[in-house]
């Protein structure tokens, strides 16, 4: 039997939307953070070894936004399919970006929040204070749901 029309429709909406937003979002999360971790060390990289974390970066956005067409069409069971190493990798991609994207965020405000105090712009320090507190609220709001989702996957097994 082959897949409608409308089947197929869905299943292209999904993916260009994912490898139009996510991917793109991803993939420079991913090299916004090795940035400015590298940075922060004060480690020189080779160019040939820049271009190898270019490489994984496209590798993981493109993962990325084919799990995140997976779950716009299947729900985000879609995440827990196949073995325990597979889902594993699932859960370490989205905990890579994640981090990526606190990573970031917490570059730009080291950036804009001495600038904001020092020009005296209260709309960027008011923007600067709500930033860090949905960061905190994010990062609570993660490890707890993480939290929940240990136990739970534990009394399951039990």
């Amino acid at each position: 039997m082959s897949p409608s029309i409308r089947s197929l429709t869905g299943n292209f909406a999904a993916l260009f939307s994912s490898l139009v937003l996510l991917g793109p979002l991803t993939f420079g999360l991913l090299v916004g953070a090795g940035r400015i971790i590298i940075g922060a060390a004060g480690v020189t990289v080779p160019n040939a070894l820049g271009i190898v974390g270019f490489c994984v970066a496209v590798l993981l956005a493109l993962w990325m936004a084919l799990e995140g067409a997976l779950v716009q069409r299947h729900g985000l069971a879609a995440i827990d399919r196949g073995g325990p190493v597979q889902r594993s990798g699932r859960y370490l991609l989205a905990g890579v970006t994640t981090v990526a994207g606190f990573v970031v965020s917490a570059g730009v405000l080291v950036l804009a929040l001495p600038w904001a105090v020092e020009t005296r712009n209260t709309p960027a320090q008011v923007l600067g204070v709500l930033l860090v507190v949905a960061l905190a609220a994010a990062l609570y709001r993660t490890l707890t749901a993480a939290r929940d989702g240990y136990r739970n996957t534990g009394e399951r097994r039990g």
